[in-house]
């Protein structure tokens, strides 16, 4: 059963959607290039060294390629692999720690979890650093008790966190060295951090981490500055990646991303909040530990100035755990009498399908449109209502099915059939939506586009963007599309625009190339295709733009006309009048 859940997540990872702008698309094409130019050291985007984050994620993307072709199948693939593993590694802990039943029921959750369903199918580094996060803190778990750390757990601790580190930074051993260093401080047994085989785990992560990262020093003196202050410690203390959200920005994520089980276990963590003493007992070790990576996750990203969703994505992992464990407990109880904390999670849901469908019939989906106006198309927001209509009632109906299995536990069958009820509320509530999430991947990403153009008498002309960019038709295209900016943030990359700034000294109006050498030259209206070469003038070219800068197209020396327009663009072809 578990592993029929497991392939549901693998193939459900993979997915149909294209990719969407601009995380994906762009990922998608740093490993494209580092496997068409075969600079597997230094990532390049669009031409351009790309340092933003570190390669292991480019790495196995780029080895997809290699062996299946270039594809979003293949883009993917890491990323639905890697939930794979993690739902095998939590279904592993939830056997090895509560028991069989325990086990299976984590894997479950694991697999229903909203988030999960989706960033499975994300080609974005989250779900590869939640795989490396738990292997670091399985490696650590393995040595705990009383006798000698055995030396193979801690060179996996080590050995994980290296590559994590590889994957997105100084946040891949500083999650798992808090979660043990607080789980150890709970326990007063700080001291025992000394049993670590240090020397032997250090000499593994810096073999892992510091041949790539002082290869590229090297070759770029700039990345050590940017990547330990401007990526993570400006990042982490200061708003300007503009990512800031509220101190209890991660409560929404947990209670829609871990959607139904979160209320469970919100409902279990309020009942029990008086005998919190007991989690101190040696019988509750493993709950404390899971609780600690619960906590660090949490509070970590809830300071930090910088917030995203995804960043929530490792703690799904004790938590699907430890909402196992509630279940499997609810389970037995529920034969005599359904715990309290059951119902009180199950009539949470009730009401909030029931506030969605007043919500959708009577108020708020008119002026919700018009705030959205912007940043969806119309026949997306059309589907709004009928959708919120259709998941109300499937989480009333499923609430009201579950509690009342649950009432009938005395029965074996009812109890499991309670729990699968409960699994099925997320993954019917993503297929009821997948309709809109399809229109709205459609238009945010480059594939039509890209389809357009090489099916047009246009498709061999070069490409460019006037201060607009679409992160993935360089991929879709499998060729390099330029850039004419005043500051280089159309290409969503903070190290190419940090770079930028450096070169250009805030000079506005400049034409972005395609290569590390005199990567700018002058923009000149009369001159719109000036390209790499001194002797490569095209007669024509593919620009596209948004509405307003349309006029800027035009000049004495050229001629445009309208080609395609899509969501918030056009794309015009111009063309030099005179020779």
């Amino acid at each position: 059963m578990l592993l029929l859940a497991g392939c549901a997540t693998f193939f459900f990872g993979l997915g149909r959607l294209p990719l969407l702008e601009p995380d994906e698309g762009r990922n998608a094409e740093v490993a494209r290039e580092m496997l068409a130019l075969g600079r597997w050291l230094v990532p390049h985007y669009d031409g351009l060294a790309y340092l933003d984050k570190p390669p292991m994620l480019f790495w196995l993307m780029a080895g997809s390629f290699k062996l299946f072709g270039l594809s979003q199948w293949a883009a993917r693939l890491p990323s639905a692999i890697a939930a794979l593993a993690v739902l095998l590694l939590v279904g592993y802990w939830g056997r090895r720690t509560f028991g069989r039943a325990s086990g299976i029921k984590a894997g479950f959750i694991f697999a229903t979890a909203p988030m999960v369903i989706i960033f499975s199918r994300l080609v974005i580094f989250d779900m590869l650093l939640t795989l490396l996060v738990t292997l670091a803190l399985t490696g650590f778990w393995h040595g705990e008790g009383p006798a000698a750390r055995p030396l193979g757990a801690d060179i996996l601790l080590f050995a994980a966190m290296g590559l994590a580190t590889l994957t997105k930074g100084p946040v891949g051993f500083l999650l798992p060295l808090l979660v043990i260093f607080s789980y150890m401080a709970l326990r007063r047994r700080l001291g025992e951090i000394r049993k670590l085989h240090w020397k032997w785990g250090l000499a593994v992560f810096s073999a892992i981490v510091l041949p790539w990262f002082a290869i590229v020093s090297l070759r770029h003196p700039d990345f050590p500055r940017y990547a330990l202050w401007d990526e993570s410690l400006r990042r982490f203390a200061t708003s300007s990646e503009h990512r800031k959200g509220g101190l209890f920005y991660y409560l929404p994520v947990y209670l829609a991303g871990f959607l139904p089980w979160s209320f469970f276990l919100l409902a279990l963590g309020l009942g029990r909040i008086k005998r919190w003493k007991q989690l101190f007992q040696e019988s509750s070790a493993p709950i404390l530990f899971l609780i600690c990576w619960v906590g660090v996750i949490f509070v970590f990203f809830s300071i930090s100035q910088s917030k995203l969703p995804g960043y929530f994505l490792p703690a799904l992992v004790p938590l699907s755990i430890l909402a196992a464990k509630a279940w499997s407990d609810a389970e037995r109880q529920a034969k005599s009498r359904v715990p309290g904390w059951v119902t009180a999670a199950f009539a949470a849901l009730v009401l909030i399908g029931l506030a969605g469908l007043l919500a959708s019939q009577f108020v708020g989906f008119a002026s919700l449109r018009l705030r959205l106006a912007g940043k969806a198309p119309s026949d997306v927001l059309a589907l709004l209502k009928p959708e919120a209509v259709y998941s109300s009632l499937i989480l009333i109906a499923l609430s009201v099915l579950g509690r009342d299995l649950m009432g009938r536990a005395r029965h074996r069958w009812a109890a499991s059939a309670a729990f699968g009820v409960v699994a099925l509320t997320a993954p019917l509530l993503i297929l009821r939506w997948f309709r809109p999430l399809e229109l709205y991947a459609a238009v945010n990403s480059s594939r039509a586009l890209a389809s357009t153009i090489e099916k047009s008498p246009e498709k061999n002309l070069p490409v460019y963007g006037l201060y607009y960019f679409r992160t993935g038709l360089p991929f879709y295209l499998r060729r390099p599309v330029g850039l004419i900016t005043a500051d280089a943030d159309e290409l969503t990359s903070n190290y190419v625009a940090s770079r930028w700034r450096k070169l250009n000294k805030g000079a506005p109006g400049l034409f972005l190339l395609r290569s590390e050498a005199g990567s700018a030259m002058p923009w000149d209206p009369n001159h719109p295709l000036l390209a790499r070469g001194k002797d490569w003038r095209p007669r024509a070219a593919l620009v596209l733009t948004r509405e307003a800068q349309v006029p800027a197209l035009a000049g004495p020396t050229s001629e445009i006309e309208p080609l395609w327009s899509g969501w918030r663009y056009s794309v015009w072809e111009v063309r030099t009048a005179k020779r």
